[in-house]
């Protein structure tokens, strides 16, 4: 019997489908990923967004009962004295995002008729005053009309959305409110044709974007004691001034830290040492970790913005090139260099694609 011993190679045919469909399967694996990570933090971005227009908007509109309230205590009371208030913001002398403060000066005044005096009786709400801090500037009577012209200086406390950071808007809010009588006796009629900001007002980062006043009544759901009354129903004169980013110096130093950090870390996927390439990625997470670190000191604690979402999917990018690194380098100590440089090649554009469309999508759902 005669034995013929076969020394042709097997064919590599098999071998290069097995490839294909290991390399296909992982770009498909970081496409699900991106697009569930992506897809979550989008709209947790556009929920913020929606959330804080939701806010600004029922803080000045006359038209949505808060809490405490019903629908009558809207109406105005028969025998209560309306009281004309006006209000001119001369300067916000400055803006303390992280202690959550604001800081402003401005001229109020007052036109009633009748013994009220207003002027000796209205307070800041949320706000800190003093003696001092206080001027009256003019006061007098024309006919059966009385006027009062005050100017103030006053730090009022603000709890700053700062969700949508670094493309945030802020909706400031100066309360007036009379310390004794209730709205059954005194009803504060907002001057909207003499009340502004002046022209000169200037907000570091921010920009004027607009002006409203309103009166809405205002319960604390208590009156305090006081045997006289049958409800804590007060009026309040609203007034909103909406600042909005003016520009992008913020969002650029905010995010270009995150970029150059995930352009580092794929463009360690085209080093063909593998030391090199775990230096580099340690390299984007230190900065990573840095522009963290500095978003987190320039909002209040505890406050997750869209600084943040972007910060995290940086990290996530890095991460995942950690990994393809980790999976490359064991294929290529297999000898299947081929492989392992493919892997490289399809994770450069899923990633960077990926990372750019995400961000871009978050930051226009913030806008």
């Amino acid at each position: 019997m005669i034995t013929i011993k076969d020394n042709r190679k097997p064919s590599n045919l098999k071998d290069s489908l097995n490839d294909i469909g290991l390399v296909r399967g992982w770009a498909i694996i970081l496409i699900v990923i991106l697009a569930t990570v992506g897809g979550a933090l989008i709209w947790v971005t556009y929920q913020n967004t929606a959330q804080d227009f939701v806010n600004i908007g029922e803080a000045i509109n006359p038209d949505v009962v808060e809490s405490g309230l019903t629908p009558e205590d809207y109406q105005d009371p028969a025998a209560a004295e309306k009281v004309t208030v006006g209000l001119y913001v001369n300067r916000i002398k400055s803006l303390n995002i992280k202690d959550n403060l604001w800081t402003v000066d401005f001229y109020i005044w007052f036109k009633w008729k009748g013994d009220l005096n207003p002027g000796d009786s209205f307070q800041v709400i949320d706000g800190t005053v003093s003696d001092k801090d206080v001027q009256l500037i003019k006061n007098g009577t024309v006919g059966d009309e009385n006027y009062a012209l005050y100017k103030v200086a006053a730090t009022i406390t603000k709890k700053f959305d700062m969700n949508r950071f670094p493309v945030d808007d802020q909706f400031l809010t100066i309360v007036i409110q009379d310390t004794a009588d209730q709205r059954d006796k005194l009803i504060f009629v907002p001057d909207k044709e003499g009340s502004s900001v002046g022209d000169d007002v200037n907000v570091p980062g921010y920009g004027v974007n607009s002006f409203n006043m309103t009166e809405k009544p205002f319960s604390y759901n208590s009156t305090m004691g006081d045997p006289s009354v049958s409800s804590g129903v007060f009026s309040q004169l609203r007034t909103g001034i909406l600042l909005s980013r003016e520009d992008n110096t913020v969002l650029f130093v905010s995010l270009i830290g995150m970029f150059i950090a995930v352009l580092a870390a794929l463009s360690s996927l085209f080093i063909m040492s593998f030391q090199g390439r775990f230096s580099m990625e340690g390299a984007s997470m230190f900065v990573l970790i840095t522009n963290m670190v500095l978003i987190t000191n320039m909002v209040p604690t505890g406050v997750i913005t869209v600084g943040h979402y972007v910060a995290s999917l940086a990290f996530f990018v890095v991460a995942m090139c950690l990994v393809e690194s980790a999976i490359s380098i064991h294929y290529h100590n297999q000898g299947e260099k081929d492989l392992a440089r493919r892997l490289d090649m399809v994770t450069v554009p899923i990633l960077a694609i990926g990372f750019i469309v995400i961000v871009t999508a978050m930051i226009l759902a913030a806008w």
